[in-house]
């Protein structure tokens, strides 16, 4: 069990170490791209009334805080009418990152990619900023490790604005956010490489589940 749970560690470090490598750390401009800001590589909080797909009766998945996880995981499963969430709920679209931005659960790392969505709506936690790719310019995969980074989140922190326990991150913090734009060809070299290293979690993580079963099944055959 503690093999595997290392395992995954490092597969998340894996991915992190080849985003530095490609593109170096969030904030700096060490390949010479120039910086500028992260709200002209991407759409923040994008208005659900441009979606056209929007009608009454349509299925959505429902998305709150605690479906979204600490390591880019994100629980798709739930449907909701979007009748029924159209008012005091956050809208998103399939492939936008979801950013959680209230304390404690922006410094724990939650956010992900909205993958598996249904219809390809999502609408969620009125606590999560919205970050959309723009086509040929930015890929979410890129955008949402990006914004896992500790630093990413410590500044993020030092950014957040309002009373204890219900401080938050504005959206103008990652609308100024001076990030240096990878060509779109490299930022989705580095998805492919995302995208193998989460197959490789998927085997681990089934290995995982397989020898806590089998732990817990001992534990109770043993005492009970």
């Amino acid at each position: 069990i503690y093999t595997r749970q290392y395992q995954l560690q490092k597969l998340d470090e894996l991915v992190k170490a080849r985003f530095v490598e490609m593109f170096g750390m969030p904030g700096t401009d060490t390949k010479g791209w120039g910086l500028q800001y992260l709200g002209t590589c991407c759409e923040l909080n994008p208005k659900k009334g441009t979606d056209k797909r929007l009608v009454s009766g349509l299925s959505v998945s429902f998305v709150p805080m605690p479906a979204v996880s600490e390591s880019g995981k994100i629980d798709a499963s739930q449907i909701k009418a979007y009748d029924e969430v159209k008012t005091g709920f956050t809208y998103f679209a399939e492939n936008d990152v979801l950013f959680a931005k209230i304390t404690p659960c922006m410094e724990n790392g939650k956010g992900a990619v909205a993958v598996g969505l249904c219809n390809n709506i999502g609408f969620g936690s009125t606590e999560f900023h919205i970050l959309r790719p723009i086509n040929n310019k930015s890929n979410p995969y890129w955008l949402y490790s990006l914004t896992s980074f500790d630093a990413f989140r410590k500044d993020a922190a030092d950014n957040m604005t309002g009373s204890a326990g219900q401080r938050r991150v504005p959206a103008v913090f990652l609308e100024k956010y001076k990030v240096t734009l990878p060509p779109i060809e490299l930022q989705n070299q580095f998805a492919a490489f995302v995208e193998q290293t989460d197959k490789s979690k998927v085997a681990v993580q089934k290995s995982l589940d397989e020898a806590q079963l089998l732990f817990d099944s001992l534990m109770q055959q043993y005492f009970g």
